[in-house]
């Protein structure tokens, strides 16, 4: 679902090297959400300007103001997406110099989809809508710039949690005759691509999701992270998309239209899906003969 973030001012926390402050004179409140489903971060805010008698000039200065808090509420909530279960954006800018610049360059360079200026007497009162895309191929963004490509992720190692051990085409997790429970697709066609189903079970979604299994002897293996998926592939498309539904995953263009929809178990503490063997034999047969949906990271996450 769509995560959304209200900040207070006073609280927030200015990052930016470009302030304008003196602009600014008025401020209540600032909101950004976390659109995981349509991929992109964005928001709103609000400015105005003490009268000076120049109704352009005042219109002008209210709109940088809002334009500078619409940026440091698109910073704020950048920081806290998950890149994985220990993770956040935050983290990695604290940490590193580059990823710290390659994020506010993001934030200078985002996108303005909405503005507006309302009066009140002589007073211009300005609304900002500001967005920055996950990943390249979000409908609607700028092709020059994303979060993905800014994080660099592709070169990320993999959190000490993740099963070293990765799914192999001779690995013999469940015999041939059982049952492939609730897994649904058109075998008779290619697939194109996999939703895993939550069923409504608790995930924290996020940039890089790992999805595992279990084998007899209770030993993890790692059925997909972003080590499947290309380099070329991470830098456009990311490694995963959402949705809130099997429906709205189906609608899903990069996908296609045979996708095979897996059930998930369980997640683990660490946030990792858990699919069953006869789901991992189902992934193993329908990615072979050069068909490899996962290293094209056609992958969407259902809530349901």
């Amino acid at each position: 679902m769509t995560r959304k973030i209200i900040f207070f001012s006073g609280l927030l926390v200015v990052a930016l090297s470009f302030c304008l402050a003196p602009i600014l004179s008025a401020q209540e409140m600032k909101s950004g959400e976390i659109n995981w489903v349509q991929g992109y971060i964005s928001a709103i805010g609000n400015g105005t300007a003490d009268p000076s008698g120049n109704k352009i000039k005042d219109r002008l200065k209210s709109m940088r103001a809002a334009e500078l808090v619409a940026q440091r509420t698109l910073l704020e909530t950048l920081k806290g997406v998950q890149i994985d279960s220990r993770t956040t954006v935050e983290n990695l800018m604290v940490k590193e110099d580059i990823i710290n610049s390659r994020v506010e360059g993001v934030i200078r360079g985002a996108q303005i989809v909405k503005r507006d200026v309302k009066w009140e007497g002589n007073v211009p009162l300005a609304t900002v809508e500001m967005r920055v895309c996950l990943s390249m191929n979000v409908e609607g963004c700028r092709t020059d710039s994303s979060l993905i490509t800014a994080l660099n992720i592709g070169h990320r190692s993999e959190p000490p949690y993740v099963p070293r051990d990765r799914l192999t085409p001779q690995m013999i997790l469940v015999p041939p005759e059982t049952p492939k429970k609730n897994i649904k697709y058109d075998s008779s066609k290619p697939v194109t691509g996999v939703i895993f189903s939550l069923e409504g079970q608790p995930f924290e979604r996020q940039l890089l999701p790992v999805i595992i299994t279990a084998t007899g002897e209770n030993k993890q293996i790692t059925v997909y992270s972003v080590k499947n998926v290309i380099p070329r592939v991470i830098r456009s498309y990311g490694v995963v998309r959402y949705a809130d539904n099997e429906e709205q995953a189906r609608k899903n263009p990069y996908i296609g239209e045979n996708a095979v929809v897996i059930p998930v178990e369980s997640v683990t503490k660490e946030n990792m899906i858990v699919i069953g063997p006869d789901a991992v034999r189902t992934i193993r047969e329908t990615t072979m003969h050069g068909n490899d949906y996962l290293c094209d990271a056609k992958v969407v996450i259902s809530s349901k």
